[in-house]
């Protein structure tokens, strides 16, 4: 269960005054990629900005759990956390993360992450010289630099067509889907009317 509030602490998790528990409390700080719409709309392929989000928990309570997005006050509050964390995040991701894309193995990932490498961007950009050390990167930056290309490649009339097709189709089977459904429904609620009276008859009796 998740909570939105620092508020949701009470004085008996935090100790008497605002942060005077705080030796009590365990803070996380984590980077987690959220969509960027307008940056995705205008590059026809998902666009992902890293935001810090930090996880509050109170000893003892596992139920009285902060999840959000970090606030100033929480990166003051939690100082040393928010300077181990620093420590270790290395740069933002801004772009698409490798993990959107279907043709890169999961312990690929983890490797090119390892050496900074997190986003079909900078993997469809990265030197020559890195390549010549790590078997099979120069593939990789090659299928990249073809998802880009693809990306940013406008669609023609008829890929536009055949998607509006397809949607509509795909409309058309839910109505009839939903139709069905209901259909079942009605039926099963009449035929279960003729089998509930005797029972109440019995009773009445």
């Amino acid at each position: 269960m998740a909570y939105d509030g620092l508020n949701d602490f009470g004085e008996n998790d935090f100790g008497r005054g605002r942060f005077a528990g705080d030796a009590g409390v365990f803070a996380r700080f984590y980077v987690k990629p959220i969509p960027n719409e307008h940056k995705s709309e205008e590059a026809g392929r998902p666009i992902y900005d890293e935001k810090i989000f930090v996880e509050i928990r109170a000893a003892g309570n596992a139920n009285n759990i902060i999840d959000r997005k970090a606030t100033d006050e929480d990166k003051r509050r939690f100082r040393e956390q928010f300077a181990l964390f620093n420590a270790g995040k290395g740069e933002d991701l801004v772009g698409t993360p490798l993990s959107e894309v279907v043709w890169i193995a999961r312990s690929q990932i983890e490797e090119l992450a390892y050496i900074r490498i997190r986003t079909v961007e900078a993997l469809a950009n990265v030197s020559d010289d890195v390549c010549s050390k790590f078997v099979g990167l120069y593939d990789l930056k090659r299928e990249a630099q073809a998802y880009l290309e693809q990306a940013n490649k406008p669609a023609s009339q008829d890929e536009v067509d055949g998607l509006k097709a397809t949607n509509e189709l795909l409309a058309g089977q839910l109505e009839a889907m939903t139709k069905q459904m209901n259909e079942m429904a009605e039926a099963m609620a009449a035929l279960k009317k003729p089998a509930e009276a005797p029972a109440k008859e019995e009773k009445a009796k």
